[in-house]
């Protein structure tokens, strides 16, 4: 005997979920949906952040190509070596215009008046008086003649201000030159006010490259308006602003500009403004999302439901029809007694209510929505009486109904289990042959329903394929389908034994009839 169950029984009790297994798969279902929902989360909310990250990179980037001619007017002035005739007492006028011209040079020396040394005091240049500076500084000059190189930077290992001042040596046919920027200086600001000259468009400073990187920078006095040059933590903190790689002021170095505090304020306002309207713009897409998936899971449910419930009802009311007129016909042919003729009237009136009650029922569900029904006790005469309703369709085909019930009750929405145990017994008469046997059991807390006929039986690959919707079978040799209908019946059964959680099996096998199981939670 062949086997093929369609549906596994599961306790499904009031308050009580599917089996393991079903919740399992709906777990699964929810990790997956919640995955998708977190990734869709985290790019909406990363989504401002990028897009506010954005505008910043390309307002910086306006900066810089608007402000570039004032980043090469520093570091030309920074590298520039104005002409200066020969130095004797070193407060001529012509060298009083050279300092106030280069406020960074701090010591020249003359390639042609005996390699003289001297230093800068304000506005004029005097003799050395700190022999290891002047050694320091010679050293730098016989370095930088050997580079043969306009401009020459000393290295970490002979500057002991390496990283906090930077230093350039410039070559020049008769003078060498050092011009030292240190950040914060006067000398600095000079620096920056001559090179800027005539038009101040932004504020600048010099910055180490790792200091860029870095958030525990201090807010230094020298470094905000009205001054020009700026200190490392505005230069790195700042919005509105640029930084450039340079060998002109040596390693590590950078030359940095930012925009006036006026220009900042209008900046932030505006990376502000783009970030709320980004945040807008996620928050109505990732509303429309949940919205649209709500919407489009109720229309499918409420779609699928009302074609389950249209297609259950209307396939339920086949054989109630059928009976009415298997009765009809035999009151018209005057086949019955009065007294019987009257008692079948009455049985006709009370079918019609039954059948006006279903229609009703179900279309109040299906424009409604709500459960399949209360869960009532199928009792043995509860089978009794739909197997009484049957019994004319048995009588018309000449075929014998036998019962076998059980006193213990089953538990399950009435309506839907007289559905399926008379889609059973009509499949039985419709595609069975000779007897068809009803029979009720307890097996511990499932309550067995079995109908058998004595047909001719199934081959496996037939039985398998039960259940699917317009699925006929055809008999060999001949053309056609064995029986009319749409193969909807068993699969509208087995919809909806899934749903409430029933158990469905079918046996046969070649000779040996047809059988099928229905497993419902007994009554306790």
């Amino acid at each position: 005997m062949h086997r093929h169950r369609t549906s596994r029984y599961r306790a499904m009790h009031p308050g009580m979920g599917p089996s393991r297994w079903q919740q399992l798969q709906q777990r699964s279902g929810i990790v997956l949906l919640v995955l998708a929902g977190l990734v869709t989360a985290a790019m909406l909310i990363a989504a401002p952040r990028l897009y506010r990250i954005d505008q910043l990179d390309k307002g910086r980037n306006a900066f810089m190509e608007a402000h570039w001619v004032d980043f090469e007017a520093v570091e030309r002035h920074w590298k520039t070596l104005p002409i200066l005739q020969r130095v004797r007492t070193g407060d001529e006028a012509d060298v009083r215009k050279f300092l106030v011209d280069q406020p960074l040079a701090v010591a020249l020396l003359d390639r042609f008046d005996d390699r003289r040394l001297w230093f800068r005091q304000g506005d004029r240049l005097v003799e050395p008086r700190d022999p290891a500076l002047a050694q320091q500084y010679l050293g730098w000059f016989s370095h930088a003649e050997m580079a043969q190189r306009f401009e020459w930077n000393p290295p970490k290992a002979q500057d002991p201000e390496f990283g906090k001042v930077a230093t350039v040596v410039l070559l020049s046919d008769r003078w060498l030159v050092i011009k030292r920027w240190r950040p914060g200086s006067p000398e600095a600001e000079r620096e920056l006010s001559a090179a800027l000259e005539p038009a101040r468009a932004l504020r600048m400073g010099l910055v180490r490259e790792t200091d860029l990187e870095r958030y525990d920078l201090k807010l230094e006095p020298w470094g905000a308006e009205p001054n020009l040059q700026v200190d490392p933590e505005r230069l790195s903190t700042l919005p509105m602003g640029s930084a450039t790689k340079t060998n002109a002021f040596g390693d590590g170095w950078m030359l940095a500009g930012v925009g006036f505090d006026h220009e900042q304020a209008v900046f932030r306002k505006s990376l502000k403004r783009h970030y709320w309207l980004a945040s807008g713009v996620s928050v109505l897409v990732g509303t429309a999302i949940l919205l649209g998936m709500w919407l489009r899971h109720r229309s499918r449910r409420k779609a699928v439901l009302d074609a389950d419930r249209l297609a259950s009802m209307t396939h339920s009311l086949k054989t109630p029809l059928a009976i009415l007129k298997f009765r009809c016909d035999s009151l018209r042919l005057g086949r019955l007694s009065p007294d019987r003729a009257d008692e079948e009237l009455l049985k006709i009136g009370e079918e019609v209510d039954h059948l006006t009650t279903i229609i009703e029922s179900g279309l109040r569900v299906i424009r409604g929505g709500g459960p399949s029904g209360p869960r009532n006790q199928a009792t043995q005469d509860w089978f009794q009486g739909v197997a009484d309703d049957l019994r004319p369709a048995f009588e018309l085909e000449d075929r014998e109904l036998k019962l076998h019930l059980a006193e213990e009750a089953g538990h399950a929405p009435l309506p839907s289990l007289r559905a399926a145990v008379f889609t059973l017994m009509e499949n039985a008469l419709g595609h069975g042959r000779g007897r068809v046997t009803l029979e009720t059991w307890r097996n511990r807390r499932r309550f067995c329903i079995q109908i058998k006929d004595e047909g001719e039986g199934l081959e496996l690959h037939q039985l398998k394929a039960l259940g699917k919707p317009f699925q006929r079978l055809r008999e060999q040799g001949k053309e056609g389908f064995q029986r009319e209908g749409q193969g909807l019946g068993l699969s509208l059964l087995i919809q909806v034994a899934e749903q409430e959680g029933w158990g469905l099996t079918f046996s046969s096998a070649p000779g040996e009839g047809f059988t099928a199981l229905l497993e419902v939670p007994a009554a306790s």
